[in-house]
């Protein structure tokens, strides 16, 4: 949609805001995924003394207030290094994010976490729908680059619309962690790094692309983006949206651990597979649907699509990892990837080859990371306590 309301130019800035705004996105994912957990642990154990405990909604809030304070101090960078048009503008917006999308996180992870799939599968269609409507409306009025930028911030009402109108929304408010409140905050903590690292590669890669890219270079990158985005979503999407559920799966499995996701982890090796060759033959000829100017090659598009399946294992291990009480090691591997996928875009190669190496080589060092974790005894399952 933007690429047929925004020039080149402009769209490749809206991308880079795109990725800032949901990188903080998944930076409050962290918290999302620990609500889970914790929900998950709460639901299928006979807890006695959770009233000690704190809510999970007011600890998702806290940690969203760091976060919001955080990106106060640095937003002054924004404007420093000149990444968007209207810097001040965009940092209200990205502190306001902050703060309610905590609350978003929150609740998403305990309808998860306490298997109200229905309430979460509304609540995601509501979100969804909120951002559609208002980018519409914005790119229909033709409100320019600012004006779909702040339509953008409209789906961060979805949470408070939900406690207005349903009853279990309301409940999940009273759900309890397993945990003391300082070791939910490290738990956070860790499941938070996780998510600044995961976020990187996953939605603010063209942030960091065109950190490490001259300007000149950067502005033709448009393509190259929109094609990275376009296969990643057909993985990356559904994926995320299952994490909950195998985070669930693997608390309930106990004993059994990490080997309860053997089954995803072979199906996706086959779509991954499969969606490369879909890639190679299909993709360029759909890439030109945005637009001439908007051609990428089917190779490419190909090892693009087998990195994602590389960011797709790495996030199934990941959460293998946290599931099992392996807080740190989840945190490790996801900041190890990232830094490994930074150092790649460092190197004097072109543009697409250092997009795909960098996407595909970081992950898989993440990944060993994890596995050599899940090789030791799980710290957390059904029929344990959490360490």
């Amino acid at each position: 949609m933007a690429s047929h309301a925004l020039t080149k130019e402009e769209n490749a800035e809206f991308l880079s805001f795109w990725a800032a705004l949901f990188f903080v996105y998944g930076v409050m994912g962290g918290i999302q995924t620990e609500s889970t957990r914790a929900s998950s642990v709460v639901a299928v154990r006979d807890l006695s003394d959770t009233k000690r405990h704190p809510r999970l909604m007011a600890a998702g809030l806290m940690s969203g207030g760091v976060g919001a304070l955080v990106i106060a101090v640095i937003s002054p960078a924004l404007a420093t290094f000149s990444l968007f048009q209207h810097p001040h503008i965009i940092a209200v917006g990205l502190i306001l994010t902050a703060i309610l999308y905590s609350g978003h996180s929150a609740l998403a992870g305990i309808l998860q976490g306490s298997s109200h799939w229905s309430t979460y599968g509304r609540f995601l269609i509501l979100d969804g729908m909120l951002r559609l409507a208002c980018i519409s409306a914005a790119a229909a009025w033709s409100l320019g680059l600012l004006g779909l930028e702040v339509a953008c911030f409209c789906a961060l009402g979805a949470w408070l619309l939900m406690l207005a109108f349903s009853r279990i929304a309301r409940q999940s408010l009273q759900i309890r962690a397993d945990v003391p409140l300082r070791k939910l905050l490290s738990q956070i903590f860790h499941a938070v790094v996780s998510s600044i690292s995961s976020a990187a590669l996953v939605v603010a890669f063209p942030l960091l692309l065109k950190l490490t890219t001259p300007a000149s270079v950067f502005e033709q990158s448009a393509p190259l983006l929109l094609a990275i985005s376009m296969t990643r979503a057909p993985i990356m999407v559904p994926l995320q949206a299952f994490q909950g559920v195998a985070i669930t799966h693997v608390v309930k499995a106990g004993s059994e651990g990490w080997r309860a996701l053997h089954r995803p982890i072979l199906l996706l090796l086959v779509a991954g597979a499969l969606g490369a060759v879909l890639a190679f033959v299909f993709g360029p000829s759909l890439m030109l649907l945005f637009g001439a100017e908007y051609g990428v090659s089917g190779l490419t598009l190909a090892l693009l699509t087998l990195a994602s399946l590389v960011m797709a294992l790495l996030t199934l291990t990941g959460t293998a990892a946290l599931s099992t009480g392996h807080h740190r090691a989840f945190s490790s591997g996801w900041a190890t990837a990232t830094a490994v996928a930074v150092a790649v875009l460092l190197l004097p190669l072109s543009v697409e080859v250092r997009c795909i190496l960098s996407l595909t080589v970081g992950p898989a060092v993440g990944i060993l990371v994890h596995l050599l974790a899940l090789r030791r005894r799980p710290t957390s399952t059904v029929d344990g306590r959490v360490a």
